[in-house]
């Protein structure tokens, strides 16, 4: 089973016109968005209003693919959109089925820049406690954040991942961990895979069955 998946696509509405046309010769089946998904319509005073004329253009362009869409918001974000018509669907804090597989997802970073989806370790490490008897070996967890230590070092050599999100790995033992929030984290390491599309430009095609990815250009459209 084959999934395309982005994250911190910050409202290039390219970007996600080049998502839904690369799905068919991907041969994906689902599309995965983790995060920091709005950017600023012009006109407006307002940041909130800015990101919620965004949203509305976003949610026209993902309702017009044929493959589902599964997605959790980012420390970016200033509120959760959707769900979209069709097969534009949220996951935070909820497992959904896919084929053999299962996806969970949730939204929330430690504290950055002081937004809405942020919140602490121990916060975290609350949540995840409650999303645990949901998650097993065939589980797709996506987050925003990174893991702690693991494709997580910014600009300034430190570490912004959780560690409640590395232990949740570890102990539920998931297929595999999709989340972006680190720009300059794109990349894979083992069953982590950082998929921020700022600044590479690229989405990553993760086939489940065989744990192999691709890159895919997000320039095309």
């Amino acid at each position: 089973m084959r999934i395309l998946a982005a994250s911190d696509l910050h409202g290039k509405h390219g970007f996600y016109i080049s998502l839904l046309e690369a799905v068919k010769p991907a041969r994906a089946e689902a599309i995965v968005l983790a995060g920091d998904l709005l950017g600023y319509a012009a006109g407006f005073d307002r940041a909130e209003e800015a990101q919620k004329a965004d949203a509305d253009e976003i949610l026209r362009i993902l309702e017009q693919s044929t493959t589902p869409v599964y997605y959790v918001m980012g420390n970016d974000d200033l509120f959760e959109f959707g769900p979209g018509k069709g097969h534009v669907l949220p996951i935070h804090g909820t497992r959904i089925e896919l084929g053999p597989y299962n996806l969970i997802g949730y939204r929330y970073s430690l504290p950055f820049m002081g937004g809405i989806f942020e919140k602490t370790e121990e916060e975290i490490g609350r949540d995840l406690a409650a999303l645990e008897p949901l998650a097993d070996a065939r589980t797709v967890f996506v987050t925003h954040s990174p893991a702690k230590g693991v494709l997580d070092e910014t600009m300034l050599k430190t570490h912004a991942g959780s560690m409640s999100i590395l232990e949740f790995v570890r102990k539920a033992g998931v297929r595999a961990h999709i989340h972006g929030h680190i720009h300059g984290g794109f990349g894979r390491e083992g069953r982590h895979f950082n998929v921020a599309a700022l600044p590479s430009a690229k989405a990553m095609l993760i086939d489940l069955d065989a744990m192999t990815h691709r890159l895919v250009d997000l320039t095309g459209a």
